[in-house]
């Protein structure tokens, strides 16, 4: 037998039934006829926010208010002293009246803070006592001596006007709260005792008030 022919009737029968090799399609399953596809929840948005969001922002706006308020109130309290120490920059340490200025500085910045009536009236002792209470510990029972020598025609000293300078300066950068001086000063054993803060009290001897005369006030 030829071999073409044997090819040809081989292939033949599957060329002339092509329909042969396609699988039948199955007819749908009418159980599954009423079932709808799977419906996926929206995603979760970032909008609106829970309440527990808006209590932290609540918290976070009223402590920022808070702080503001505070730094302009510190910024307030603070500027009597600040402007004070531009002007105690300002003053001439060799100057005769130099003691006169500082000691009215010092007593002009305390009234931004307190009462004209009650600082006014402190001279002396019991001025230098109310200054000293607002120093450090190192720093106290110097000023007073110091401003003593404005009623005195020698002038002070370059080394003097120095530490009188650094006295009122440290006194202007005291952070405690200014308090009126209390209005009686008690006299016992020869000393006057006054105090210019709550938080301590010193003492501080008496001057003989018959042998100078009364200080100026400022």
């Amino acid at each position: 037998m030829d071999p073409a022919t044997v090819n040809s009737e081989i292939v033949t029968p599957v060329i002339a039934n092509p329909q042969a090799a396609v699988p039948m399609a199955t007819a749908p399953n009418p159980a599954l006829a009423d079932l709808q596809d799977i419906i996926h929840p929206d995603p979760i948005g970032a909008w609106p926010w829970a309440i527990g969001y808006w209590l932290v922002l609540a918290l976070v706006i009223a402590l920022i208010t808070l702080l503001v308020i505070w730094l302009r109130k510190r910024a307030r309290d603070f500027a009597p002293k600040k402007a004070a120490k531009q002007l105690l920059n300002q003053l001439d340490k060799q100057a005769p009246s130099y003691v006169s200025d500082v000691n009215s500085l010092l007593k002009r910045t305390a009234m931004s803070y307190i009462s004209r009536e009650a600082i006014a009236s402190l001279d002396g002792e019991a001025w230098a006592t109310w200054l000293d209470s607002y120093l450090p510990a190192p720093k106290r029972q110097r000023i007073g001596h110091l401003l003593a020598k404005r009623h005195q025609p020698t002038p002070l000293t370059l080394a003097e006007a120095n530490e009188l300078h650094e006295l009122a300066k440290a006194w202007l950068a005291s952070k405690a709260t200014l308090s009126a001086p209390e209005s009686n000063l008690v006299q016992a054993k020869g000393y006057v005792q006054a105090s210019g803060d709550a938080q301590a009290k010193s003492q501080a001897p008496i001057q003989p008030a018959d042998t100078k005369l009364p200080e100026a006030q400022c």
